[in-house]
């Protein structure tokens, strides 16, 4: 866009600055979910990202239903169905964030922590989401897509809709059904500070969606709504970077620029910032499972957060898919990662 849209920036500045202050401090990460339940029994972590949807999935829903911002035009649920983007994309970023040691957002967190290896993983998952969504491999992204997608008739493909359901109802009867996991899995008073950590991040996808559908249409009409994201922007940053064409000052650059600073400030203030190289060893693996994070959340619509939490706030089908193939391929990884030790 040739002018700036101040509010979107101004907004994207305010959720990454909280969000990178609760992700530093509460640890919330999707391969610690998955890893502390394959190898532990352990479900602490896995709460917290049934809180972040227990409160995310409503607060979108009813920010539709009141007209405040049109979700369905955010493309999550479009008529298009990715299946195989999603499942295979998926699958190949969940592995990627398992050999790496950390989801997209944890990732971030980490680099800004200092942590030399988390850094050379965001770096190759820069350049390989870059890559795949502007790059030599955007051929056979789209290739795939055009030769798989299905399309659904009513046009909307998600859940409420398919249900025939109002997204207020929706909205509910998901968040009483995650709520009631909550609690199944006990605990909750010894993991409150984690489920409230996981509430506040559903809260923000909620704030984002508001920013960009709602506050900063006034300036630019056409904005498309949106949410948080983490590989979108860095793809954007990688072609601006190889073409020195494009911005990254927009809701999703500020957001990831004031996340990775909160970050690091919030590890600076709690004697949290260690500058390490770690094990060099590993070094490899960082890069490797980088470039499978870059490559797999472009195939997949949205890494962890982008169509894990973002996504699925809207009951898309795409979303749900990619999350459930994310989480597969970091079983798989952490299982490799078992038999390797």
């Amino acid at each position: 866009m040739n002018e700036l849209n101040v509010s979107a920036i101004t907004g994207g500045l305010i959720v990454g600055l909280l969000f990178g202050v609760v992700m530093q401090r509460s640890r919330f990460c999707m391969v610690a979910a998955v890893s502390n339940i394959v190898l532990m029994r352990d479900y602490r972590h896995a709460q917290a990202f049934l809180a972040a949807w227990a409160i995310a999935i409503p607060g979108v829903m009813l920010v539709e239903h009141m007209g405040w911002v049109a979700i369905a035009e955010a493309g999550y649920r479009s008529a298009r169905l990715n299946c195989t983007g999603a499942i295979t994309g998926g699958m190949l970023f969940g592995f990627g964030a398992a050999l790496a040691g950390g989801c997209a957002a944890r990732t971030v967190v980490s680099a800004a922590e200092g942590h030399l290896g988390s850094l050379l993983t965001l770096l190759a998952m820069t350049l390989f989401a870059g890559i795949t969504t502007f790059g030599i491999l955007e051929p056979a992204r789209m290739a795939l897509t055009d030769a798989t997608a299905i399309t659904v008739t009513s046009g909307d493909s998600g859940l409420a809709a398919l249900l025939h359901l109002p997204a207020w109802l929706a909205g509910i009867v998901f968040s009483v059904v995650l709520i009631g996991l909550i609690i199944r899995l006990g605990q909750i008073k010894e993991n409150a500070g984690l489920i409230l950590s996981g509430a506040a991040i559903g809260a923000l996808v909620v704030f984002a969606w508001l920013v960009n559908g709602w506050w900063a249409v006034g300036e630019f009409g056409s904005t498309r709504p949106a949410a948080i994201a983490i590989t979108g922007p860095l793809a954007r940053f990688s072609y601006l970077l190889m073409t020195n064409t494009g911005s990254m000052l927009n809701f999703g650059g500020a957001f990831i620029v004031a996340t990775f600073v909160s970050a690091m400030v919030s590890a600076l203030l709690r004697r949290g910032f260690i500058a390490t190289v770690g094990d060099v060893r590993r070094i490899p693996l960082n890069l490797l499972g980088g470039a499978f994070m870059g490559i797999g959340a472009t195939f997949a619509g949205g890494c962890n957060i982008g169509q894990g939490l973002s996504g699925v706030s809207t009951l898309s089908i795409t979303s749900i898919l990619a999350i459930v193939a994310m989480i597969a391929g970091t079983v798989l990884g952490v299982k490799w990662w078992e038999r390797r030790a």
